[in-house]
């Protein structure tokens, strides 16, 4: 008799245990849901989490762009690529630490691209930055009492070739910043001198882009042998003739300006009476610098990928 109420009992105890691991498995699953959406909730509220300290990344990047903006002015053509590679690791060695130091709105585009920036911080970084190139301005012309008057009426002119120059420059400028940015190794100084040089070869690299275009324009006017190619604004050149140089970036780009007709002439300082100073801020220095800076960031991005499965 023993033996067969134990043999009963035997299904349903089994039948029981199935109940039982089924349920405690539907626990789990569902408990593992719910703890990812929360995670995913929490990820999307820091991201559109502005940080303790932006007041101070504000003005670090009003003040680095401010610096920076000043070192583009006054360096001279022959070495303004090194004059402004050293201002960069200065302010880099400076700021660093606070606000990444990207005194550029290029820099900072191009590392939102690469998903190394919250969107939510783009406008101030941007604000700042032109802000402190403005600053640039109003004191070289308070210096200069007004003869350092900016016009804006080449804001919409285009022309591929200094287009080409910009985003070529920028480009390999921030491919540089990506790569030392991704070397966990390097101490502050390193990044500061790494970030300062990837300026320094992005502006040499565009710098032999201008020559070269210079070059086109000046052997196309002595072939033509004529002022057909006189433009609308009455000058007498092509206006590659008047780039000194790339900017590779949009805020510096601001203060930056054309050279006029007696500044080619003369290599004068600042224009003559009733000429115009065209600031170098227009379409195309805007759209090469950003889409440069993207192609620049994420192509290291390329370049660098590794196989997580592999490591």
């Amino acid at each position: 008799m023993a033996t067969k109420k134990t043999s009963k009992k035997a299904p349903v105890k089994a039948a029981e245990k199935k109940t039982a691991a089924a349920k405690t498995e539907n626990k789990t699953t569902v408990k593992y849901v719910v703890t990812e959406s929360t995670a995913k909730s929490k990820r999307v509220k820091l991201d559109s989490k502005l940080p303790n300290n932006l007041i101070n990344i504000v003005i670090a990047e009003v003040i680095g762009t401010f610096i920076l903006t000043l070192a583009a002015l006054f360096a001279s053509d022959i070495l303004s690529s090194m004059y402004v590679g050293f201002a960069l690791m200065f302010i880099v060695a400076i700021i660093g630490n606070i606000s990444g130091a990207h005194v550029n709105p290029a820099v900072t585009f191009g590392l939102w691209t690469m998903r190394k920036l919250k969107t939510i911080l783009v406008p101030f970084y941007w604000g700042a930055q032109f802000l402190g190139a403005m600053a640039a301005i109003v004191l070289v012309g308070s210096l200069t009492n007004g003869g350092f008057a900016l016009s804006f009426d080449q804001f919409t002119a285009f022309s591929w070739n200094i287009f080409a120059m910009e985003l070529v420059g920028t480009a390999v400028f921030v491919f540089g910043v990506a790569a030392v940015l991704q070397r966990k190794e390097i101490k502050a100084a390193g990044q500061a001198f790494g970030i300062g040089l990837a300026l320094m070869i992005g502006l040499v690299v565009s710098g032999s882009i201008s020559s070269y275009i210079k070059s086109t324009a000046i052997a196309k006017i002595q072939k033509e042998q004529s002022t057909a190619q006189t433009e609308k604004n009455g000058r007498t050149y092509p206006r590659e003739i008047y780039i000194s140089g790339a900017t590779l970036n949009p805020a510096v780009s601001l203060a930056v300006t054309e050279k006029t007709d007696s500044q080619l002439r003369s290599n004068g300082v600042l224009p003559a009476e009733g000429e115009k100073s065209y600031s170098r801020f227009s379409l195309e220095v805007i759209a090469a610098t950003l889409i440069g800076a993207a192609l620049g960031g994420n192509l290291f991005l390329l370049v660098n990928y590794r196989n997580k499965d592999e490591e």
